[in-house]
């Protein structure tokens, strides 16, 4: 078992351990009727939250073979050569969860996601939050390639003839956050602007595109 599949994103079985994964797709999705597509879809979790609408593509052979095993619709891929075999203007959705800082091309990249993306669908593409993560752990995985700014983000987003781009960092986790924001229903935009006041940073960028 690779690293990835058996601990970084080990299947999550009850409803309550993907409360994460869940509040992801009613933050960016709720409405979208899909389909959605998960690039990195890992195990499958965040698939497993509304498998009737989202797919998924993974390189990684454990993960892949773990998400197929689940039922889930999922795909051998990799991004960085057969992006291009996907269907375009196919999507309503798109998903990438810690992908752009593995590859050696994110240009095309983000050219490729704005080529399968319907009109009016939306692309959320998470990042380590660089430069604040750097001596946080972004080099722990050997395999991060690239790391990212808000404004490198932006800039390639908009080299890639995107038009319609935003740029967050995302609310930080601690234990026992989830079950608060459960229990008193604390959106995600109130939780980061309190985190904001007491100056903590959040780990991931958000980039978040609308294809015009």
């Amino acid at each position: 078992m690779s690293y990835f599949s058996e601990k970084e994103y080990k299947i999550k079985s009850e409803k309550e351990d993907r409360w994460f994964e869940e509040l992801y797709f009613n933050r960016w999705f709720h409405s979208c009727l899909g389909p959605i597509l998960d690039i990195g879809c890992a195990t499958g979790n965040f698939m497993a939250i509304n498998p009737e609408i989202i797919e998924g593509v993974e390189i990684d052979e454990d993960c892949y073979q773990i998400a197929k095993g689940r039922g889930l619709k999922v795909l051998k891929l990799d991004v960085e050569t057969q992006m291009g075999e996907l269907v375009g203007d196919k999507y309503q959705g798109i998903f990438a969860k810690h992908v752009i800082e593995h590859l050696n091309d994110p240009l095309d990249f983000l050219k490729q996601i704005k080529r399968i993306l319907q009109p009016g669908g939306r692309a959320i593409i998470m990042t380590p939050n660089c430069p604040y993560m750097l001596e946080r752990g972004f080099y722990d995985d050997y395999t991060h390639r690239r790391p990212f700014t808000a404004k490198s983000l932006k800039m390639a987003a908009y080299d890639a003839g995107w038009k319609n781009i935003k740029v967050y960092e995302d609310f930080r986790c601690f234990t026992g956050l989830g079950f608060l924001m459960r229990t008193f229903k604390i959106s995600s935009k109130n939780v980061r602007r309190v985190q904001n006041i007491f100056l903590i940073r959040g780990l991931s960028l958000i980039l978040d595109l609308k294809n015009e």
